[in-house]
Formats: structure tokens, sequence, C-alpha cells
């Protein structure tokens, strides 16, 4: 069986070691693709593009999913979202930021950048957000490091300052006092320019042995807590290298992965390692349009050991992300997908019972297997905002999914550089669903790919050609809708067919 292998479209499609395409599918296990499922939308639509979202769950074990555009925040009820703002149109959340949404006990902390206040509201108490109290300053990105909520990328009063950091007081994050007074020194609150790495982009939590880690538009610092007076040191461990979207930073246990300049990398707290180079980076950059880097956004689903990334690729519709790019941690295989959202996240399932279906559709039309987590709820998932701005799930039916073999030649098969090949036939490893099989085939490496078929796969599992070539690959189509769960590979019936 000739496997699809790793996704490797960096690399030449002549004897590449991977797949060459592996477009609407998911690298699930170090030698087979899973598919990808389509959107079901969950609620009605909003108003205007969702810029920021997140599920949290209170201490009583209690879901909360919120939400936020340009004007307001949200709150999912049990069948739709409600505004939440503190007051009608309260916001202005430019159209580059988004909402950075925290979660600090049973504290929410949002923030939207340098326009409005943060904002507070306070899970099984709160009826709407509110001014974060204690007078914080306004900022761009957050996050909780050790028993302190960070903020980062600053406005204090007229002041802008990209490289600082300022955090509130130790277990209070509606306590913000007075930088260099007695108060604050206390309670272990205070702040810190960064020296380099320009501005920062966002702000983790515990990563590796670190209690948190600052990243910065062309740097990373390691963050550990000191206690007073020092409270943080701030070590610069990576020069030359932080991330282009904050977004893109995503927390998994001990690691956070993101996206650099130079492509996707991992975090432990010490050093960052490429999982992208000679991989999938030049695919990536290739494809991205830089206009919405901003609208790159990341999720993990930690069931299947895969961080998901959106982003707007080329001949997007007015900078909605449109493309997915898909890795596995544990196998290190990626993929890709071609999929309209605002925004991914990960989220919680609130749960849901036969009275509650009327939004979904009915038993008849509900796209969602009732077996599917989703409807129990509490089980931790990924969610995204649909172009329509409709929050849906990936719990639908398979998407239509792509698998391209290696191009391989007569050297490879019979060891003979200028023999030509005959391809009687090509059998699909796919266990379920409907495929086809096109035949892709040129005579010179400079010469322009030629495609037979599709062929449809007969009663036996093969497709039919008759086609001599020098070099050959295969590519399997997985139709829409079908069931299937692994993709492996192909059989490929050749023959010599003679020297030139």
């Amino acid at each position: 069986m000739l496997e699809f292998g790793e996704f490797l479209p960096d690399q030449a499609k002549y004897a590449n070691s991977g797949a060459t395409n592996a477009k609407n599918c998911l690298p699930l296990t170090n030698r087979s693709y899973g598919p990808l499922p389509a959107l079901t939308s969950v609620v009605d639509a909003l108003s205007n593009r969702v810029q920021g979202a997140a599920s949290l769950q209170q201490a009583s074990g209690a879901q909360f999913t919120f939400c936020g555009d340009n004007q307001n925040l949200f709150k999912l009820g049990t069948t739709a979202f409600a505004e939440i703002s503190k007051s009608t149109n309260a916001y202005t959340t430019a159209s580059d930021d988004r909402w950075n949404i925290l979660q600090y006990g049973d504290r929410v902390v949002a923030l939207n950048g340098h326009t409005d206040a943060p904002q507070s509201y306070l899970m099984g108490t709160s009826s709407d957000f509110a001014d974060l109290a204690g007078s914080p300053p306004y900022a761009k990105h957050q996050g909780v490091v050790n028993n302190f909520v960070m903020f980062g990328n600053i406005k204090q009063g007229s002041d802008v300052v990209p490289n600082r950091v300022h955090w509130c007081a130790i277990n209070n994050p509606t306590d913000w006092p007075t930088i260099g007074s007695a108060d604050a020194a206390s309670k272990q609150s205070d702040r810190q320019d960064l020296p380099t790495g320009l501005a920062v982009m966002a702000i983790t939590g515990a990563v590796g042995g670190a209690d948190g880690a600052v990243f910065m538009r062309e740097s990373i610092y390691r963050v550990s807590y000191e206690g007073a007076p020092l409270v943080f040191s701030f070590t610069e461990v990576e020069r030359g290298r932080g991330t282009l979207a904050g977004a893109s930073v995503i927390n998994v246990g001990p690691f956070a992965f993101f996206l650099a300049e130079q492509g996707f990398f991992v975090f432990d707290g010490s050093q960052s390692t490429s999982i992208g180079s000679q991989k999938v980076d030049k695919f990536f950059f290739d494809d991205l349009d830089f206009n919405f880097i901003d609208r790159i956004t990341g999720a993990a689903d930690p069931k299947a050991k895969l961080v998901w990334w959106s982003y707007a690729g080329q001949n997007n519709r007015s900078g909605v992300p449109n493309k997915l790019i898909i890795y596995n941690w544990e196998t290190q295989r990626w993929s890709y997908g071609e999929v309209e959202v605002q925004l991914i996240f990960n989220d919680t399932s609130v749960g849901y019972n036969l009275d509650q279906l009327n939004p979904f559709g009915n038993l008849e039309t509900i796209e969602t297997s009732f077996d599917d987590r989703f409807w129990v709820g509490g089980f931790a998932s990924l969610s995204a905002f649909s172009q329509t701005n409709r929050l849906s799930t990936f719990s639908s039916s398979p998407m239509e999914a792509i698998l391209t073999t290696t191009e391989f030649g007569g050297m490879e098969l019979f060891k003979k550089p200028n023999e030509r090949l005959y391809v009687n036939g090509i059998r699909p490893h796919v266990d379920g669903g409907v495929s086809t099989v096109s035949l892709n085939y040129r005579d010179t490496p400079q010469a322009l790919i030629s495609t037979d078929g599709p062929s449809v796969v007969d009663s036996n599992g093969v497709a039919h050609f008759t086609r001599s070539c020098r070099y050959a690959r295969a590519t399997v189509t997985i139709a829409a809708g079908g069931t299937w769960s692994h993709a492996q590979g192909v059989d490929m019936d050749v023959a010599e067919d003679g020297e030139s």
C-alpha cells in the first residue's frame, strides 16, 4: 500500500515522503486521516461580526459562554444570546482588536483594547457587565499568572505603552493600587516595561516550569513569581521570535503553541521549537492574507490532541477567515480545511433536553448525532462563529475530503530511471464513504500535471485506468456526507511499460 503519509506541502512533489494534499480532513493517527465535520449552527445569528468569545465554568459547575462584537457583550442562554453590556451599545471595539475574555475564580474580566475600560462580570451573581473596579489601566491582552491578573499593552490615562505589563493586587483582580504606593507594595501590585520585543501580544499562565510567559511581537519572556518586593522576574528566553497574532497562542498543558514570523512553534517555558519548518510554513504564508493577520484565532481539541488555527487565506470574503490549518501534537502531523468562520474558540457544552431542541430543528432535521457529547453538557469541545455570526460546532456530517499521494516514477518502483509506468487501477483504502480517484501524471519533471478521472470506485473497490506515463500520483476524493473514519492510502496496479 502507498500510504498518504504526513502532509508535507513545502516539500517537492516528486519523491515527497508524504501526502501532497490533505484537504478537509484531520491528522488523527500516524498512519491515517479522519473526516473533518461540517459546521452545525447552534443558535440564531448575532447582528455584527463576533470579535471574541470564551466558554467558562463556575466553581459550582455551571457553564457560561460569552462573546462580544464591536458594541456589545453577550451571554448564551439556553437557546439564544442575550446582551449583557454595561449599557446598550456601550463599547467601541476597533476592527483590528478583539475581546479578550478571562476567568479568575467566578469573576470574568473582558478587555477590548485601548478604547474602553476593562469589564467585569461575576458568574452566578451579575446580570450585566460593569467597569472593573479598582481603577485598572486599559489594555489589549491579559492572562492569569500565579495569583494575579496581568494586563499587557497598556494605556494609562493618555499614555500608551505597548511593551508594558501591569498586574493587580494578589488574589484580587478588582484592586489596582497606585503604583509606587505603600498599598501597592503590600499587595504586590506593580508594573514592568519590557525592554525588547516591541509590543505585548499575548500573556499565558503556567507553561513548562514557568509561572507564565509574555509573548511580544519579536521576543518571549519567561515570567517567574519571586514574592515581595520584586514580585515577578522577567527573563527574555527568545529574541527575534515572538508572535504575529496574539490569539494564535494556545496553551495545552505545559506547552504553548503559536504563530511566529518564522512559522509555527511550540514553547515549553524555556525555548521554542519549530513544528512547521519544511512542512507547512511556506504553504501557510503563501496562502495567508496579511491584511487580516489580526483575525487569526486558535483553539485546542484535547480529546483528539489537535490544535486548530483559522485564518483569512487568499480569495477570502472581505476578511472573513476561510481556512483552517490543523496540527496533531502527538503525531506531529498536519492537515488543512476550507471553512468560513469569524473565529474558533474552546467551548464547554451547556447541555440540552428534548424540550430545548427548537433552535436546532426537529428530530428529523437535526444534523448532530444524538450520541454526540454536545447534547450532554460539561464536555470540552471546539466551537466557532460562522461567517453569518452564528455559534456553531464542528459536529455535522463530514466535508468533502481530498488526499493526494506522493509522486513516484520508474526509479522508485523498478530501479530504472527511464522506465515508463503503465497504470491499470487504483484501490483507495478508505473505511467507508464514497470515493472517486484521479490519476495525476506527467512524463518529465518540467511538464505540467495532467489528470485522468475522476474514476468511480467499482464494486471491487478499484478505480480503473489505462495510462502510460513516467511519473504518477493518485488523488482520492471522499464525498461529503458519507460515514467514514480512516483514510490510509492506495494500492496501485502498476506495470513496466518499457524503457524509452
